[in-house]
């Protein structure tokens, strides 16, 4: 949509921006310029579009579907595509149902080549092939459902679907001007917030999330496994507060992946090469390391706040289940944000005193560390903690961050984690010498707050 004012607004949603999350707005404006001026310069040549959608298809089905519990890889989802059959060692409703996604795709591009907004027409086409007929395929349900693991109670009947669908479908024409972003976020929030089907309502609001990227121009998102816990406590938050801002965060870096890729792929001439799938391999073993001594430290780390609060006080944990892939590696080994996600969080409550919640994130090294280093960039693990300002949920901050600032490993060595230290100093640490560190600074932050 170059050169087209756009205008939004969530008035009719239920949902809010409020102040503190302009950034939101002014990153999705961002994207879609650098989208725009992708187009401009004549690099969005068919082929190459051709080449990039034909590249993320099967990642695309494999990780929609795996949000949803399938164990299905992206070489057995084409598998089952191409060949039409089921794939041995899983339940063989995951590749029906990478099957059913993959028609549901192909008529998703059908429908972005008419220009008018998503309404409820188009979502149920979506979900009756996401669904692969049967009773209940594009049939808005009669009857009460519940979101497992969700306090949100989706309208019950028959009649508060439709009135909600109605809304829906009302302020999807209105802001029809709006930032392709923003709107596939909030249209895509506001169905899993209605749930108007039994079931496949997950995959049909990514799909109708998609439907509007592809429309305006842009590539299409990938919600990995990786993040399937981050998405489910941003669309829980979204349900219970009407707060967006952690949903498009999320979707905006995913956006901003997407794109990243699309840019590369106007670039590159793809091709086998024998060396290249050697380093493929060696890669691999060493993402192995580290995803095992990652999980490693955060039991360690678990263990440590826990002995060290004791009775006096409660330790919960979330791990995020977001362990690197061989691209994630790659990215981060290049300095590329795209393999960046949320590991763990721990959060301290003792009474008569604050509580303390930390976030543990990968990225990718500091400048501080690969010079110390002097091997090159890799992955590396952060601290974040909630923004006492508010402007974002978390924020990172090196001064506050539990014992260690950075971590990191010279793989396949993991005998010893490489930390930054607060201070700007840098250590060699044992696992559990990095635990005690962690459970120390908790405690301490926990009386002097």
């Amino acid at each position: 949509m170059p050169g087209q004012p756009m205008t939004f607004s969530l008035v009719g949603s239920p949902y809010t921006i409020d102040a503190t999350g302009q950034h939101v707005l002014e990153e999705a404006a961002k994207l879609q310029e650098r989208a725009d001026l992708l187009r401009e310069r004549g690099r969005l040549t068919d082929a190459t579009l051709r080449a990039y959608f034909g590249d993320k298809r099967y990642e695309q089905i494999a990780e929609s579907n795996a949000i949803e519990g399938s164990t299905l890889s992206v070489g057995e989802t084409e598998l089952a595509v191409e060949k039409g059959m089921t794939v041995t060692g899983h339940d063989p409703a995951y590749s029906a149902d990478a099957i059913n996604l993959s028609r549901a795709l192909a008529h998703m591009v059908e429908l972005a080549k008419d220009p008018s907004p998503s309404d409820c027409r188009q979502v149920k086409e979506l979900h009756s092939l996401i669904l692969g007929g049967g009773p209940t395929a594009g049939m808005f349900r009669s009857s009460p459902v519940r979101i497992s693991g969700s306090p949100h109670a989706p309208p019950a009947t028959w009649h508060q679907v439709m009135s909600n669908m109605e809304d829906w479908e009302r302020w999807s024409a209105d802001q029809s001007g709006a930032l392709p972003l923003l709107r596939a976020i909030v249209l895509h929030a506001w169905l899993t917030h209605i749930h108007p089907f039994t079931d496949g309502n997950g995959r049909t609001a990514r799909a109708v999330m998609n439907l509007e990227l592809i429309r305006a121009g842009l590539p299409s998102v990938i919600i990995r496994r990786k993040d399937r816990l981050r998405y489910y406590d941003a669309l829980a938050e979204s349900d219970l507060g009407g707060d967006l801002e952690p949903l498009s965060e999320l979707i905006l870096a995913r956006a901003e992946d997407a794109l990243r890729d699309l840019e590369r792929a106007a670039k590159r001439h793809e091709g086998y090469d024998a060396a290249q799938e050697l380093l493929r391999k060696a890669q691999a073993r060493r993402v192995a390391i580290w995803n095992d001594a990652v999980s490693l430290l955060f039991s360690l780390v678990t263990d440590a706040i826990e002995s060290a609060v004791g009775d006096t006080g409660d330790v919960s944990t979330r791990w995020y289940d977001a362990e690197l892939s061989v691209g994630d590696y790659a990215a981060l080994c290049e300095g590329d944000s795209a393999g960046n996600a949320w590991l763990f969080r721990i959060d301290v409550e003792v009474p008569g005193l604050d509580r303390d919640r930390y976030l543990a994130w990968t990225g990718y090294c500091s400048l501080e560390m690969t010079r110390w280093l002097a091997t090159g960039n890799g992955p590396a693990i952060f601290w974040s903690l909630p923004d006492p300002a508010g402007i974002r949920k978390w924020r990172q901050d090196d001064s506050q961050s539990p014992g260690v600032a950075e971590l990191t490993l010279d793989l396949p060595d993991v005998d010893r984690w490489i930390a930054r230290l607060p201070d700007g100093g840098v250590a060699r640490l044992e696992p559990s010498e990095v635990a005690r560190r962690v459970a120390e600074a908790v405690v301490e932050s926990l009386v002097e707050d």
